[in-house]
């Protein structure tokens, strides 16, 4: 699997769409039409977009319930 870079802000996880599509088992490509249908949550930081995967991971909790 490829190094992704991750950041720690405090206890919140932001990482990179490519470890976002991993942890969804889908494409990059998928990740970013989910962002265009406002189904994913995000922030643009420098132009990139990161992702808190605890939130990420909470959606699916709840959209599973």
């Amino acid at each position: 699997m490829a190094t992704v870079y991750e950041a720690e802000t405090g206890d919140t996880q932001m990482v990179t769409i490519q470890r976002v599509a991993e942890y969804l088992n889908v494409s990059v490509n998928t990740v970013r039409n989910l962002i265009k249908r406002g189904q994913l949550p995000y922030v643009v930081v420098g132009g990139i977009y990161r992702f808190n995967l605890e939130e990420i991971k909470n959606n699916l909790k709840d959209k599973t319930q």
